[in-house]
């Protein structure tokens, strides 16, 4: 009786920590859902494993942590995201990236990935018409077209959610922008900020399809 008490023990143990040791030994993450969250349409109903071309959906009501070898992403509700690896794709919504490991998010035309190796937290939103991008600590690199810019720790930027890295605005009947590259080591470019601003809420003003089908 002892011996098989202990065995349901182990069994137990094993159930817990087989994600997470898989996700360190193969470079995929585990993701942990609190309320309605969805991987590739299916709701989770607790922790599961997440690998390269997941999609990862979080409703109104929903949040969801990804966790893999020295990164974490925090998904804030109504926000829809792409798992491939090294590096994510934001579809709407709003996340929270800390990584030491060179992470980095894509959205839209944009992407963004620390400047350094060193531990990197930024925020990365795309909601409203708008893609905002904030560095919290240490700097960020933003790739967009030819162009490149450093993006301090502590400042922000936003441009609009469209072609061209956002020269070209989705509103009838305006004059389409000059094209070329959007970023330039040039800050005037930029719509940026100093650190100590409480935190740009965009809400969300239109809705987005989401790649992956909405579950009942």
């Amino acid at each position: 009786m002892r011996s098989s008490a202990l065995q349901r023990r182990i069994c137990a143990a094993l159930i817990v920590l087989v994600p997470v040791a898989f996700a360190q030994n193969t470079g995929v993450a585990v993701v942990n859902s609190t309320g309605s969250v969805f991987l590739n349409g299916a709701q989770l109903s607790n922790s599961n494993a997440v690998v390269a071309g997941d999609i990862v959906q979080t409703k109104e009501n929903g949040t969801a942590a990804i966790n893999g070898p020295g990164s974490s992403i925090a998904m804030e509700p109504n926000s829809i995201l792409r798992f491939q690896g090294q590096t994510v794709a934001l579809d709407r919504g709003q996340i929270s990236v800390a990584t030491g490991n060179g992470l980095s998010v894509n959205a839209r035309d944009f992407k963004i990935t620390p400047a350094s190796n060193n531990w990197t937290q930024f925020y990365v939103t795309r909601s409203g018409g708008t893609i905002g991008i904030i560095a919290r600590k240490n700097d960020i690199t933003v790739n967009c077209g030819s162009g490149s810019a450093t993006l301090k720790e502590g400042h922000e930027l936003s441009r609009e959610d469209a072609d061209n890295c956002g020269t070209v605005a989705k509103k009838a009947g305006a004059p389409a922008a000059a094209k070329g590259p959007i970023l330039t080591s040039n800050a005037a470019k930029w719509t940026a900020v100093g650190a100590g601003g409480a935190l740009t809420i965009w809400s969300l003003t239109r809705r987005e399809d989401p790649v992956s089908p909405d579950a009942p």
